[in-house]
């Protein structure tokens, strides 16, 4: 009788004790179930940013060059010269239907693309090649032309427009005569060339014998006012007046004849023009987008260099308008 009513005491006395254990358990498992929370979605959403540069599923926006940068290179199958010096040459890609059974029956037109750069030596093709990988994987053949540019390679205007022109024909020279097509597209001094090489392209089909090709054009984030362009304030801007060897009120005639925007975009070889531009582009203005005979089409959220990153929103759109 003793034990037992000393054990009720004992009980009693360490109640307290026990409710007050109890509630401190129960707040660190809850501490401890936050933390744990919280660490998993860090370490998500850190994978998530990780991955961005590779999972095919993730659509990018504004996106900056060194993600460009860091994208996985597939070279060229081949290199072909179309000029004596070293810059005159154009890589060529296959367009890749074996990795993709969906596109066997919808054979896509090439594409012949020009790069980007300000016009300067410093930026050559290199920069460029994802892009290029990704419109072959996309199904296109694809052909990329280097060319002088104003600097160390000796180019500038109108050498870089020259070996350009020289680059197109040479490839459309090159192109089966099956072949009805050409996408034509350029991103932003590489735009430039492509638009004005639209403005004086159905002469040179006619010299080829190849009046019955048709080309459809697309600049992306293209310069389509250089003498605007050339009164800016950003890098790229300033680089302009290198590469036409001065200002627009000191090169009069040479800025009117390097103008796209100047130029009748009518021929019967083009069967469309088109100007894509993101919205927060900050080295080409979005009130470059403009040209009278062009349909323009603004990419929400989009960069300068989301139109070369194969897994941004913007590449998508310019799937979608190539033939």
């Amino acid at each position: 009788m003793y034990v037992s009513i000393l054990s009720l005491k004992l009980c009693a006395s360490y109640e307290p004790t026990m409710k007050l254990t109890y509630t401190y358990l129960l707040y660190s498992l809850m501490i401890l179930s936050i933390s744990l929370f919280a660490v998993n979605a860090i370490a998500i959403a850190v994978e998530a940013k990780d991955k961005s540069g590779s999972d095919p599923n993730i659509k990018l926006v504004n996106v900056p060059y060194s993600a460009v940068a860091k994208l996985p290179q597939v070279p060229a199958e081949k290199t072909v010269k179309y000029g004596i010096d070293p810059q005159q040459y154009f890589y060529y890609w296959p367009a890749q239907v074996d990795d993709n059974p969906a596109l066997e029956d919808d054979k896509r037109a090439p594409v012949i693309m020009i790069h980007g750069g300000c016009w300067l030596s410093a930026f050559d093709i290199t920069h460029s090649i994802a892009q290029a990988n990704g419109l072959a994987h996309a199904g296109h053949a694809v052909y990329s032309i280097e060319y002088r540019r104003s600097g160390e390679t000796g180019g500038g205007w109108p050498i870089t427009f020259n070996d350009v022109m020289l680059g197109i024909t040479s490839i459309i020279e090159s192109l089966p005569e099956s072949t009805t097509t050409v996408n034509l597209i350029g991103h932003s001094a590489g735009g430039h060339l492509a638009l004005l090489a639209a403005g004086d392209i159905q002469r040179h089909l006619a010299l080829l014998g190849r009046s019955d090709l048709t080309l459809n054009i697309v600049g992306l984030a293209a310069i389509v006012d250089i003498k605007q362009y050339a009164l800016g304030q950003n890098s790229c801007q300033a680089a302009t007046t290198d590469f036409m060897a001065g200002m627009p009120d000191e090169k009069i005639s040479d800025y009117y004849l390097a103008n796209p925007l100047k130029l009748a975009l009518t021929d019967q070889a083009l069967t469309q023009v088109t100007l894509l531009q993101g919205d927060v582009d900050t080295i080409v203005p979005i009130s470059q987008a403009r040209h009278p005979n062009a349909h323009t089409i603004i990419e929400p959220g989009a960069g300068h260099f989301d139109w070369i990153h194969p897994q941004s929103s913007a590449f998508q759109t310019l799937l979608g308008v190539l033939q």
